[in-house]
């Protein structure tokens, strides 16, 4: 042990305790995040795509959003990974599961690691739990099953159902609300977190087609998340996907790897509450709400178009304007 070893060691001996200041995940003020920044788009070609497999964005200090680059999942799905002072949480998983092409576990290790250097601890226990059970938030999970100081939760798991049950997930400090939020997926769970006063709704609600497959479980959640917001300060809602365009009610065409022009992924809560309005005014009625933002979708398929597959008009809708 050299001379500057030597010193370290006993100035943490001095102090009592590690080099580690734990954060105060208690503030009045939202912790500032950044979203001065655009996604990758994916390419015409996506065999001929040189950007990264996952664009990672640092949002503040302890929060941090990953993106599938488009070319190599049309769905182009967005992960977050949260840190407190004891646990890291990883939302989603993606949409590919070979590492190969999509390698997660390295990725998260990385900025893990990263975080952890900063802080002058070791890397921290992660816990993986995906907000839904779609493809496009798990298929991934395999890359984390034996990976150590790792719990997977998995939609159908015990350990999944206890956080649910439990009604929170406290990572040290930092504590985070889950609100099952069912109606699109089954298995759909939005969590609110008061430090960065952030909502993730995962598949539940995001600017793109929703698809309502239980119109009761959906009008329910979408009243959920609207009191949430009326009770909490919400500064953004992230949700898992992005398929609209910057033009006002048009989205990208099914699976397709090039998305210039996307909509901004945050929602804000007003736009939560349209949503609802929207849904309330539906009834259960088979029908297509397309709102600026996002485009609500009830007694249809996902390809309810003029393009994209599998392709399903109803009559109702099958006009030259049909989208």
């Amino acid at each position: 042990m050299n001379i500057k070893q030597l010193l370290i060691l006993f100035l943490v001996l001095l102090a009592g305790t590690s080099l580690f200041a734990e954060e105060d995940f208690k503030r009045e003020t939202p912790a500032p995040g950044n979203l001065r920044f655009t996604w990758i788009h994916g390419s015409i070609s996506a065999k001929a795509n040189t950007d990264v497999r996952i664009q990672v964005h640092r949002y503040n200090e302890h929060t941090y959003i990953l993106r599938q680059n488009p070319a190599i999942h049309w769905e182009a799905p967005f992960m977050y990974l949260l840190m407190g002072n004891e646990q890291a949480l990883l939302l989603d998983t993606g949409a590919t599961e070979e590492e190969v092409y999509f390698p997660l576990r390295q990725v998260v290790n990385g900025v893990l690691q990263r975080w952890a250097d900063a802080q002058g601890i070791a890397s921290p226990e992660l816990i993986v739990l995906p907000l839904g059970s779609d493809q496009s938030q798990t298929a991934a999970l395999a890359q984390f099953t034996e990976r150590a100081v790792t719990s997977v939760a998995a939609p159908d798991s015990e350990a999944r159902a206890r956080i649910v049950k439990s009604g929170f997930v406290d990572l040290g400090g930092r504590v985070l609300t889950v609100v099952s939020t069912p109606g699109l997926d089954s298995s759909a769970i939005s969590l609110y977190d008061p430090w960065a006063d952030l909502l993730f709704t995962g598949n539940a609600f995001y600017p793109g087609r929703l698809v309502i497959r239980d119109f009761d479980a959906y009008y329910e959640s979408l009243q959920k998340l609207v009191q949430l917001t009326e009770g909490f300060p919400v500064q953004h809602i992230f949700g898992g996907r992005i398929e609209m365009t910057q033009r006002p009610g048009l989205d990208h065409r099914l699976r397709a790897n090039y998305r210039p022009n996307e909509h901004a992924l945050q929602l804000e809560p007003e736009q939560l509450e349209k949503a609802l309005l929207a849904v309330r005014l539906i009834n259960g009625a088979t029908d297509i709400r397309i709102l600026d933002d996002f485009i609500l979708m009830h007694g249809v398929g996902r390809g309810a178009r003029d393009w994209g597959y599998p392709v399903f008009i109803p009559e109702a809708f099958d006009t030259s304007n049909t989208r």
